[in-house]
């Protein structure tokens, strides 16, 4: 018999032809057009267990996490509601429409569940559409960088091939749509939407009044509601109800600030200007130029007399915050940093429109702030103004200009040392205000790159070893510091030195090494959050070198500046304190954890820790997301 007749025959029905439906069933062919019984009509039930299963494993995968466990009654009966709507649908559809309502949505959830396990690994938190804004632009990552858990994978696959059996039991079943198949189809989907939208409105009702007690159920309505914590958001509804409600707060965010939310953030805004007090630090620097540095991946086991002998020097004769943190809230890491030590705000984290970057009033930055003080105000870094839209957004931010690598004539980007061909722009203006933002520390590292073949030697012979990531960190460093050797021997040349304050803070941990255990080894900590204490520290001939041992954070660098400058910030919401002034003195991380140098506590520990301080942090990150999405100061 040829391949036509074949083809011809398998349309047929199995049924007429005296085969049984178990043998259609196993060899992928029509059984009957109309069949009585359930049994023909159980072909949605392989893709309803595929979205339970990719669901539980992914929050069982990273139950330590997250505020809330695997057994969270409210995430497992949302997973159980879309199970049901999705599996539900395909009742409703003809032949071609099942098989796309089949494949399609369980395949992007399995490309999710794979994507969510590898943001894991690389940033610890689940992925976030709000992401893919910086995705091509500044992420700069290749796949070496992510791991994906054994369990998610396993689950992926799983999935897929229960995938596969639904569509072999499809091809079995009769392809038309009846009353029956309809009817049944709207009842599973009511079903589930019932199920999804009590346990929305139920177990995460909206409030009148923001509320900062954080009692395990006010923690985890606000991860619900607010979104600001992408792995609490996904512990506390699961992976479906968290993926529809982030696209949803994407493309259709709230945008503004009712009343009442505006009056708690002036509120804030009058109870932090009642406690700030001057201290012997204030206006001691006001009138001199600054040059702000933000460090690429300056690790602070990286800033030694070896590697990075210029900036050392710099650090011994600075005013140095020992116990400085570079909190991460955005995957973005660089941009996370840029953005908190130019605002004092939290970065957008979830259900707030990019464009808060571009458009939104930021009178208080810290570009702002000085160009009202009469500076010429600047900014400067190797990459194009296309990466995390700076050309953009810097402007927005108040400076005068975005200058990158090509504007420079830099002849490798990637190399700090050619940082310096822009020293002229830089030092523009009586009084001058510049921020630089290096590069060479960033990753992916590699034998290949022209940071590491510039600096291999020296690198070998300052690391004692010849091969890693810690090498190839090691020479980022030496190129960096190679910058920072040549600006100060060019503000010396110029006569402008003496004048001049030099700031420096690095922009996150070193996570292009790759081996956190290293890095938790090299710098004596145990988790992932303490892994991110960073070196913060303000160099002035004016200024006496010392260390502070006052916990600061990336929110507390605009505060400390402004201080030291006389700058008014009468009016602004700030996130941090002044890390010379006699609040603040803590750090807290975007999971609700929090360290003030004595105890670091984490939310979902069982320690109750402190509950006012838990809920000032709560306050601050709620109030700060509200400054953004609703333009606070534009409105104003």
């Amino acid at each position: 018999m040829n391949k036509t007749s074949k083809k011809s025959e398998k349309k047929q029905e199995g049924k007429a032809l005296g085969l049984s439906f178990r043998y259609c069933l196993l060899h992928d062919r029509l059984y009957s057009r109309e069949m009585e019984g359930p049994i023909p009509y159980l072909y949605p039930v392989p893709m309803f267990l595929a979205y339970l299963l990719l669901d539980f494993t992914l929050r069982f995968t990273y139950r330590s996490g997250g505020i809330v466990g695997v057994k969270y009654l409210p995430a497992a009966l949302f997973t159980l509601g879309w199970a049901l709507v999705l599996s539900g649908l395909v009742f409703l559809l003809p032949l071609k429409g099942k098989r796309l309502s089949r494949g399609i949505p369980l395949g992007v959830f399995v490309g999710l569940a794979v994507t969510h396990s590898g943001f894991m690994s690389m940033f610890g938190r689940f992925f976030s559409f709000s992401a893919m804004t910086f995705g091509g632009t500044g992420s700069f990552f290749t796949a070496e960088y992510f791991r994906f858990d054994w369990k998610v994978i396993t689950a992926s696959v799983v999935a897929v091939l229960l995938l596969l059996l639904a569509g072999h039991m499809l091809n079995a079943a009769p392809p038309k749509v009846n009353k029956k198949t309809c009817l049944g189809g709207v009842g599973i989907m009511a079903v589930g939407a019932v199920i999804i939208l009590a346990v929305h409105f139920l177990c995460f009702p909206k409030v009148d009044t923001v509320i900062w007690e954080n009692t395990p159920e006010d923690a985890a309505a606000a991860a619900y509601q607010d979104y600001n914590d992408t792995t609490n958001a996904l512990m506390v509804s699961g992976l479906y109800q968290y993926t529809v409600r982030d696209i949803w707060m994407l493309l259709a965010p709230a945008g503004t600030m009712d009343q009442e939310e505006r009056e708690e953030v002036d509120a804030y805004v009058a109870g932090y200007e009642a406690a700030k007090t001057d201290n012997e630090y204030t206006g001691l620097l006001a009138g001199k130029n600054l040059i702000m540095v933000q460090l690429e991946a300056i690790d602070t086991w990286m800033l030694s007399e070896a590697y990075m002998p210029n900036l050392w020097n710099l650090k011994q004769e600075s005013l140095s915050f020992a116990n400085h943190y570079t909190p991460a809230y955005i995957t973005a890491g660089t941009f996370n940093t840029e953005f908190m030590s130019n605002t004092g705000l939290l970065p957008a984290t979830g259900g707030i429109p990019t464009s808060v970057y571009t458009r939104d009033h930021y009178p208080y930055s810290m570009a702002n702030l000085f160009a009202d003080a009469g500076y010429t105000a600047r900014s400067f870094h190797n990459s194009e103004g296309t990466v995390y839209d700076r050309g953009t957004i810097h402007p927005n931010l108040g400076y005068e200009s975005y200058t990158s690598g090509g504007d420079m004539e830099m002849e490798n980007y990637q190399m700090d040392r050619y940082l310096i061909n822009g020293f002229d722009q830089m030092t523009e203006g009586d009084p001058f205000y510049t921020f630089i933002i290096t590069y060479s520390g960033h990753g992916p590292y590699g034998d290949d790159s022209a940071i590491y073949q510039a600096n291999a030697k020296e690198a070998q012979a300052a690391a004692q070893r010849t091969d890693g990531n810690y090498v190839y960190a090691v020479a980022g460093a030496m190129e960096t510091d190679r910058f920072i050797g040549e600006l100060v021997d060019k503000l010396t040349e110029s006569g402008l030195l003496e004048d001049t304050v030099l700031v420096f803070y690095a922009d996150h941990y070193n996570y292009y090494m790759m081996d956190d255990g290293l890095n938790m080894e090299l710098k004596g900590v145990d988790n992932m959050n303490l892994l991110q204490h960073t070196d913060f520290f303000i160099w002035s001939q004016d200024l006496p070198a010392g260390q502070v041992d006052k916990v600061t954070s990336t929110l507390d660098i605009l505060p400390t500046v402004a201080n030291l400058f006389g700058l008014d910030t009468t009016g602004a919401f700030l996130a941090g304190h002044d890390g010379l002034g006699d609040q603040g003195g803590y750090v807290f991380f975007s999971d609700g954890s929090w360290y003030d140098g004595q105890t670091y506590w984490a939310l979902g520990s069982g320690d109750p820790g402190d509950p006012q301080r838990s809920s000032q942090i709560a306050q601050i990150t709620t109030l700060s997301n509200l400054v953004l999405s609703g333009d606070y100061y534009g409105e104003k």
